[in-house]
């Protein structure tokens, strides 16, 4: 199964859930691996018992002068044969386990990756990027840390445990009783105090996340930290988080620290009670001295097998509550997800209409029943103050926000019937803030097509009047542009999108203050280029510098989410309204915006 198919199910929120369900895709790789150590394990307390019956045989050959040593050399034999074994079948765990855990690692990427892609704007809106692939990375290492807790050590504890309670309960069933009474009273008061560390572990990898967050934030932003002298405020603003942090991994530790004070007592109890038991035995003649010889390796082998597991317990819950912290958060319900048998869009002419849209984000209403029809192939542009709705009805057309009611329609098509993906490639969009990829010029124009030629890459470079900056850039075409485009101006950002525009080549263009960033020069240079991009698409542009609209054949004012004026430049400048006062406003040198 690929992580394509896991992805068409329901991811689960439990670690445990998760976990078992990222391995199904890894499934012959975790049987070997889990085989591998029940038959190791098994053979390690085969050994134990080997080494009983090697002290008894030899004691007996002894005492009858040597005259019969062969079941002294069968078990002598056995006893290395079975050893070879024995490490042939961890190194079998090995190689299995090491495919299944690196490949549940890489698949965990891979599934929440995929996943988190799939939310709706509005969830990006309210989180850090940063702490969020942290949480990816987080529950991937936390996964795969789990998983090999489970395999190479909890597993072959309780199967010792097990063994070692049938091995010992044959030699002599009070031994039996009382390493069986222990391992249930040590698995109960390990299960309490597990319980109640996990709360601890998760605050302290919430804690983590919310710092790293922040610590993301400040560094992405620290032009601003930079011009406004405030690099002491950032310190001291990131040090209570940082503080938080501590305090959590301080009480975290602490109780993990008593954890392990608490085992050791219970550890020392079991190995002063077994000692006594055997000992008392053997003084009755109950048991032989092969017997507590094997009774000193269980009891050695438990201890061993304790002092690690009571040191990886407290990793384990920390992996645990890191893997939990993340799949709460990443794995949230999807806002917007396609309808079950969603068609591909088809788009012939490039009509859109919205149908009574209301729309409200938080408590406030951004649309109030409105409707708009944009004729195929007519360019319309969309005015009013900020916070109008502008920009949101663009989202709302992409569907990167869902309306609360009526429809939106493309070529008579609702796009809420149509796919995602099939309805954003029928739309090609110049934002006013331009998000770039640290990659290359190469990369970031051929976004818009993935399948473009180098010769078109160029072609659409220069129709967006953004070759001739390339080819000055140390690097040219294979300049990496920076986080988010940072080593780039904004108005050479612009023409990079732009760039893709011509290279998309959509029905539908959607230009969102596509010329802000550029001066007066650049942007007279690129209104021929946006004019031919415009030819025989539908447009739906916005714009706060006015003059860049007056070609369009409608324009829409909104304002008190609704439609308050329609019609031509001229004809809106003749209403007097909303429109003619922003426009003399800016004429004027100002904008008036109430």
């Amino acid at each position: 199964m690929e992580h394509s198919a896991l992805l068409s199910h329901r991811l689960p929120r439990s670690p445990f859930k998760f976990a078992w369900f990222v391995s199904r895709v890894h499934g012959g790789w975790a049987t070997g691996a889990i085989i591998a150590v029940l038959v190791g394990e098994s053979l390690d307390q085969v050994l134990v018992v080997l080494l009983k019956l090697v002290i008894d045989a030899a004691t007996t050959a002894a005492e009858m002068g040597f005259q019969d040593t062969s079941a002294m050399w069968l078990f002598g034999i056995l006893f290395p044969v079975t050893y070879l074994l024995n490490e042939n079948m961890w190194r079998v765990s090995g190689f299995c386990g090491m495919r299944w855990i690196t490949g549940v690692r890489a698949t965990v990427h891979r599934v929440l990756f995929s996943y988190l892609t799939e939310h709706s704007s509005a969830y990006f809106n309210e989180r850090f990027a940063g702490a969020l692939t942290n949480k990816i990375s987080n529950a991937s290492r936390g996964t795969g840390d789990i998983l090999s807790s489970f395999l190479w050590e909890f597993l072959p504890l309780l199967v010792g445990f097990a063994l070692s309670f049938v091995i010992a309960a044959v030699a002599d069933w009070r031994l039996g009783v009382f390493l069986g009474g222990w391992i249930i009273l040590f698995l109960l008061i390990n299960v309490f105090l597990v319980l109640r560390k996990h709360p601890y572990s998760y605050a302290v990898a919430e804690s983590a996340s919310i710092l790293k967050g922040k610590m993301v934030d400040t560094t992405a932003n620290i032009s601003a930290v930079h011009q406004s002298g405030t690099h002491e405020f950032e310190r001291s603003y990131v040090d209570s988080y940082i503080e938080a942090f501590r305090s959590a991994d301080l009480k975290n530790w602490w109780l993990s620290e008593w954890i392990l004070f608490t085992n050791g007592v219970l550890i020392a109890f079991f190995i002063a009670g077994m000692f006594l038991v055997a000992l008392f035995l053997l003084s009755r003649g109950f048991i032989t001295i092969g017997t507590v010889v094997m009774i000193v390796t269980i009891v050695l082998n438990i201890v061993r097998g304790l002092f690690f597991i009571g040191h990886k317990m407290t990793d384990f819950m920390d992996n645990y509550g890191q893997v939990r912290e993340g799949l709460q958060e990443l794995l949230l319900p999807h806002d917007i997800v396609d309808e079950p048998g969603a068609s591909q869009l088809s788009v012939e002419r490039g009509e859109v209409e919205f149908r009574d849209v209301h729309f409200s984000y938080g408590h406030k209403t951004v649309f109030d029943h409105l409707s708009l029809t944009i004729r195929a192939g007519e360019k319309v542009g969309l005015v009013g103050i900020s916070g109008a709705g502008k920009t949101t009805l663009v989202n709302i057309l992409l569907r990167q926000y869902e309306m609360d009611e009526g429809g939106v329609s493309i070529d008579g098509q609702n796009i809420r019937q149509v796919t995602r993906e099939s309805l954003r490639k029928a739309v090609a969009m110049v934002p006013q803030d331009v998000s770039l990829f640290h990659r290359t010029i190469w990369e970031n124009i051929r976004y818009g097509s993935l399948e473009a030629t180098d010769e078109e890459v160029v072609h659409a470079a220069k129709l967006a009047q953004a070759n001739d900056f390339i080819l000055d850039l140390p690097g040219a075409y294979d300049t990496y542009v920076g986080e988010r485009g940072i080593k780039l101006s904004g108005g050479q950002r612009q023409r990079i999108a732009i760039a893709r525009a011509f290279l998309k080549n959509a029905p539908i263009l959607v230009l969102d203050e596509a010329t802000s960033s550029l001066d007066s020069e650049s942007e007279e240079a690129i209104q021929h280029a946006l004019a031919e991009l415009m030819l025989g698409k539908t447009v739906l542009a916005i714009a706060h510098r006015l003059s860049t609209l007056q070609a369009m054949d409608r324009l829409i004012v909104l304002d008190g989410g609704r439609i308050v004026e329609d019609g031509s430049h001229a004809a809106l400048l003749k209403q007097n309204g909303i429109y003619a006062r922003l426009w003399h406003g800016q004429v004027s040198g100002f904008i008036q915006e109430s």
